[in-house]
């Protein structure tokens, strides 16, 4: 079979003209350029995805709304459908790239049967990168350095048995903590790692940068690097309310059901809830929480500005009636007119919060006397804290 220098047709592809090719003309020019995502299941309505240099030089591709990233080759598997094989031969036509021919031996074509294609996350590998960088992270949170950090997220009401038990960590930027291409490197962040359900490893994470400049406030990983997982499960500090689930857009309000004693489920974009993705959504909540009630919680967009769509609030009502499509007892909540968010709220009235998840939990006679306040311990300090249970 012929083969394709990979590097060679990267190295000769202009992803920028590849990009308006497929995604169409970009909104700005330059570093501030951004293209509508490729990803058909986005329906990205303002431009979310921008084009930037490595650290190695290679050119790649990001949308800072949905976490889809990577190379040329990947911008137009996502935005073609097209195989990885053919992708790499489209770009070396292009490019004017005549794969070489190398003689391999005649295989017998097996009879076995072939074995099911899992979905596309469990495709690409999570790189060793993602949990050395998370690992490193939630060590420097409780280090000196990591103070401005803490104080951040001490003031939006996370404690720190909270944050410990969800390895949070503090993210300096790459000249204190290098990593490869394909992290995010624009920090410092608040590092908000994603764990894996059984074994507790990180498998992704976002990072939310503390620099008030930055025109975006939120960073992920490549997807070539770690695919989004649509879908953050968060640890309480103390049993979980066994039949109630919170879902949340995003890490802070999750950690904030969290904070109650409740069960917190963080949407990774309400992207993963649009029209086409929100069934897919639902299905994987009512696998990975079975037997659970659901409140839905997610920002009120024109909560500042009444001219924005209220995205949120419709990704909460598509993914309210998936769920009440598989029978399940369903709650989509708004924070009080005025509030975005469900963090916001708890930072102006943390005691309404707690009565209204209690209430809830009530109303779907679901009582549990975990609900409520709970009282924090002594901040962790160095190496000694604790990766979660």
């Amino acid at each position: 079979m012929p083969t394709i220098d990979r590097d060679a047709v990267l190295d000769a592809t202009d992803l920028t003209a590849l990009a308006t090719e497929i995604c169409g003309e970009p909104q700005g020019r330059g570093r501030a350029a951004r293209w509508h995502c490729p990803n058909p299941a986005h329906p990205d309505e303002h431009p979310s995805m921008g084009i930037y240099q490595g650290h190695h030089g290679r050119w790649r591709w990001k949308c800072h709304a949905c976490g889809d990233g990577g190379t040329a080759i990947d911008l137009l598997m996502t935005g073609t459908g097209m195989t990885v094989r053919e992708a790499l031969l489209d770009l070396a036509d292009r490019a004017g790239i005549t794969p070489a021919q190398h003689h391999t031996p005649h295989r017998p074509r097996s009879t076995a049967h072939p074995t099911p294609t899992p979905p596309a996350e469990q495709l690409t590998p999570v790189d060793p990168a993602i949990g050395t960088l998370v690992t490193a992270a939630a060590d420097l949170l409780w280090r000196p350095i990591g103070s401005g950090a803490r104080r951040y997220l001490h003031n939006r009401g996370l404690t720190d048995r909270l944050l410990a038990a969800n390895r949070v960590g503090f993210d300096p930027g790459p000249r204190h903590l290098p990593r490869p291409d394909g992290l995010p490197r624009a920090g410092p962040g608040i590092v908000f790692p994603v764990l894996h359900p059984t074994d507790r490893r990180p498998v992704y994470y976002q990072l939310r940068y503390l620099n008030p400049e930055l025109r975006r406030r939120y960073d992920q990983p490549a997807h070539d690097l770690a695919p989004n997982p649509k879908l953050a499960h968060l640890t309480t500090d103390r049993p979980a309310h066994p039949n109630l689930t919170v879902v949340c857009e995003g890490f802070p309000d999750a950690l904030t059901a969290a904070h109650s004693g409740l069960a917190a489920v963080a949407l990774l974009g309400t992207a993963h809830a649009s029209p086409a993705s929100a069934p897919t959504l639902a299905r994987r909540l009512t696998e990975e929480r079975p037997g659970s009630a659901f409140i839905i919680c997610f920002d009120d967009d024109t909560a500042h500005d009444p001219g924005k769509l209220p995205a949120g609030q419709n990704a909460a009502a598509r993914l309210a009636d998936e769920l009440a499509q598989h029978q399940r007892l369903v709650l989509n909540i708004q924070t009080p007119a005025g509030i975005k968010d469900l963090n916001a709220w708890w930072q102006q009235d943390p005691g309404a919060v707690h009565t209204v998840f209690r209430d809830l939990a009530t109303l779907l006679e679901l009582p549990h006397p975990a609900i409520g306040p709970p009282t924090d311990s002594p901040r962790p300090t160095g190496p000694a804290l604790p990766e979660g249970p």
